[in-house]
């Protein structure tokens, strides 16, 4: 019998037909849903960020936006993910967690007018970065983004 049914038939009136042990009902239900019941509180754990791993792991980052490195761990995997979570949206985290190199935005910016702008990126709170269009997604869905940033 499945650790489930005998939780659940022992909250049953003691008169009950469920009770005994070769009740075909029973059986069927022990079967059934005490079988799947079992399984579930075997996958109880993988269901919260703090305790999941491997592929369930791999379902929280993908939830979050944020992918598995090539041969990361678990743990190692997971930390990033919380982290990346907690951020905020500010300039010193786009350069040194995603890598941007920004630039203060610039009005009908045209490379090939040679319009310079700066790369400070406290002189201005309007960006100009290029990014791929996966990392442009992952911000986009992560962050309001606005008019903040204008993608290159």
């Amino acid at each position: 019998m499945s650790d489930f049914m005998d939780m659940m038939v022992d909250m049953l009136p003691i008169n009950s037909n469920i009770q005994k042990p070769q009740n075909p009902f029973r059986k069927v239900l022990d079967g059934s849903v005490g079988e799947y019941m079992d399984g579930i509180s075997n996958i109880f754990d993988e269901l919260f960020l703090d305790t999941a791993t491997g592929g369930w792991l791999d379902a929280h980052g993908k939830d979050y936006g944020v992918m598995r490195k090539l041969d990361e761990s678990d743990e190692s995997y997971r930390e990033r993910i919380i982290f990346e979570k907690l951020e905020y949206l500010n300039a010193h985290n786009l350069q040194n967690i995603y890598g941007l190199v920004l630039y203060s935005y610039v009005e009908d910016y045209d490379p090939e007018d040679n319009t310079l702008t700066s790369d400070n990126p406290y002189n201005s709170n309007q960006y100009m970065a290029y990014a791929s269009d996966e990392l442009q997604d992952i911000l986009e869905k992560k962050f309001i983004l606005g008019d903040s940033i204008t993608w290159l």
